[in-house]
């Protein structure tokens, strides 16, 4: 319990069932710090017993989300039973840290859409993903997201590239950093690596960078949206 007063960048999963089981041994075996809630104490024990950091209580109660540290985390795994749970708690994770990568379980078609629009990041269904791959969402999240694109059948005119975007002196980019250029969330294309100007590249880019003339980005999307990332990288032309 003392821990949790330490503990940030971490990820919480909220309840312990066969899927927190092994979501919480995947992420501990990567060295993921995480805590496990949950508001049976015979589940918490075991927890706890496993390895894992452990607090009693529900997180339907924004204030058990503060005591996780929800502000301070990484990301939220949402594991209960109840789809509408898991849909109230994805409200309040969102509400206490606008930034936190959410997943949310859910087990039908319908609860899906309404996770994303509550503000999930991803709704999974535990009986089509292990837990391992769910918690590989915090230890390899870019290699997550390739087998996401690759495992797709996509129309030609879709088709998914890599491509290198050099940002010119007078680009809209210059000045602005990849977290608040949200290029994924917005043209939903995967910035793989950057190197910056007379620097080697680098994979898994500082999302506070901030951008400069001459940085080059290493970008994965479908084609279309590639090239109007390249002409927002350009300088302004005369």
């Amino acid at each position: 319990m003392s821990g949790l007063f330490s503990i940030n960048d971490h990820v919480v999963i909220c309840g312990y069932g066969s899927t927190g089981r092994v979501a919480a041994s995947d992420l501990a075996t990567d060295g993921v710090a995480h805590v496990v809630v949950d508001k049976a104490a015979e589940q918490v024990s075991a927890a706890e017993a496993d390895g894992h950091l452990g607090l009693l209580g529900d997180v339907l109660d924004p204030e058990i989300l503060k005591e996780a540290g929800i502000e301070r985390a990484r990301g939220v795994i949402l594991l209960m039973p109840s789809e509408s749970d898991n849909l109230f708690a994805t409200m309040s994770a969102r509400e206490l840290n606008p930034d936190v990568f959410i997943i949310a379980a859910h087990t039908s078609t319908h609860a899906r859409a309404k996770l994303v629009r509550a503000g999930a990041d991803r709704a999974v269904n535990p009986f089509e993903e292990s837990g391992e791959r769910i918690g590989a969402e915090f230890v390899r999240p870019a290699i997550m997201d390739l087998m996401r694109i690759f495992s797709q059948d996509i129309d030609a005119d879709q088709e998914v590239r890599v491509r290198e975007i050099t940002l010119e002196q007078g680009s809209e980019l210059v000045g602005s950093c990849l977290k608040d250029a949200d290029i994924r969330g917005q043209m939903d294309i995967i910035v793989i690596a950057m190197r910056k100007s007379g620097d080697s590249t680098r994979f898994n880019p500082d999302p506070t960078h901030i951008f400069v003339p001459g940085d080059v980005l290493v970008c994965m999307g479908k084609l279309a949206n590639l090239k109007k990332l390249h002409e927002m990288g350009r300088g302004i032309r005369a």
